[in-house]
């Protein structure tokens, strides 16, 4: 029987929708912050060697000049969200990042540019952490996985569609004014970002040691398993494409379109498909789907087999993000849930980062094949830590 405090179905219809539209124009917020870093990625090696005379560990400092700080400064906009709100991070890494990046012209020195490409991993980090947050918590909690992967399909649409696009708009108008366009259209962020409810996080009493254990257990398992399986991202964006060249063989990067686009679409697909790979079984089917996938690349002395190699990762990767994140949003009370997603969201960073540096030793070492099954076998690590974490996230829902 239906009291008539209960809202009626339609009502709790019309409530869920909102919240889905809401939490759209968020991931679509964040991808347009991200613009400023996707539309310059081609413009500044050029801008470096040719207007600032620099050589190819210039380019290197300066492309990578915003990480750290970017890496950094995530975890403590967790912990600023529950003082300030999202909106109000999300607005002011906005306008870092434009400032910044409007500013790039003005250097005149490659020391002067690392610096504003600091402030931009200043203003990105911010701004990611709360439009990483701020969907999850508008949505209901069986959308909680979809809302945690919005961020970042939008963020790989934002790199696809910016990249060729920085280079045009650099014919166009030149250097210059390309960086200032970049740095002004990341200022859409803030009407977007007006037009969504702010969420306040509840300051909730503090829970009993074991809780706070296994708070810590449930964000730091997901983390570690996150890095794991960053190791195949880190090879396919960073390797494969090297790897079909040294065997002659052009057109490599159809493998990271592949796997790209697969992540994308499977992502898309969710909005109307509702199935989480929150059991230990199926987690660990997408991790060895991955592994395969990674596995495949390596062996494979044909661009066929690399780009179904490249389509497996993507299919073993398009839900373990969003299902690791919501293992740790079911692991923490409400008030730790911003600094545990933002430390979690980093962690990816670091995966990358990390595979990136230590695969490429092992392929110069021992050769792209072996690089790959190494990789492979790092995703396989990541599977026993990330069914651990599923495990530790079945009994916190148990004891709530």
């Amino acid at each position: 029987m239906r009291t008539g405090l209960e809202p009626s179905e339609p009502e709790v219809e019309t409530t869920d929708k909102r919240s889905l539209r809401h939490a759209l124009l968020i991931s679509l917020a964040s991808g347009i912050g991200y613009m400023p870093f996707a539309l310059t990625i081609p413009v500044l090696p050029g801008h470096v060697t040719e207007d600032l005379h620099g050589g190819p560990a210039e380019v290197g400092a300066v492309i990578g000049g915003y990480a750290l700080t970017s890496l950094l400064s995530r975890p403590v906009s967790g912990a600023l969200m529950n003082r300030l709100g999202a909106r109000a991070l999300t607005i002011g890494g906005t306008v870092l990042t434009s400032l910044a990046t409007v500013c790039y012209p003005l250097a005149g020195s490659i020391t002067e540019l690392i610096a504003l490409r600091m402030l931009v991993g200043v203003g990105m980090g911010v701004m990611l952490a709360a439009t990483g947050v701020w969907p999850v918590q508008l949505v209901a909690e069986d959308r909680q996985s979809w809302a945690l992967g919005l961020g970042g399909t939008v963020n790989y649409v934002a790199i696809g569609v910016g990249a060729p696009l920085g280079t045009v708009i650099e014919h166009l108008v030149g250097t210059a004014h390309m960086f200032v366009i970049s740095g002004l259209i990341a200022l859409i962020v803030i009407p977007l970002a007006l037009c969504v409810p702010e969420v306040r996080f509840a300051a909730k009493a503090e829970r009993a040691d074991i809780e706070r254990g296994r708070a810590l257990l449930g964000t730091a398992l997901p983390s570690v398993a996150l890095i794991f399986t960053a190791f195949g991202f880190a090879a396919v964006s960073s390797f494969a494409v090297a790897k079909f060249n040294s065997l002659g063989i052009a057109g490599g990067a159809a493998v990271v379109t592949a796997y790209s686009l697969t992540v994308v679409l499977l992502r898309v697909a969710g909005t109307w498909l509702r199935w989480e790979a929150t059991r230990p079984v199926a987690l660990a089917g997408l991790f060895l789907v991955e592994a395969l996938g990674v596995a495949l690349i390596g062996v494979s002395d044909g661009l066929v087999a690399g780009v179904i190699g490249g389509v497996l990762v993507g299919l073993g990767m398009w839900q373990i993000y969003p299902v690791l994140g919501l293992f740790v949003v079911r692991s923490v009370s409400e008030r730790q849930r911003a600094t545990a997603l933002s430390t979690f969201g980093a962690c990816f960073t670091v995966g990358l980062a990390a595979g990136s540096g230590s695969l490429g030793l092992v392929a110069e070492a021992t050769g792209y094949r072996t690089m790959f099954l190494v990789c492979a076998a790092c995703v396989c690590l990541g599977l026993l830590v990330a069914v651990a974490s599923a495990r530790v996230a079945g009994s916190a829902d148990t004891s709530r």
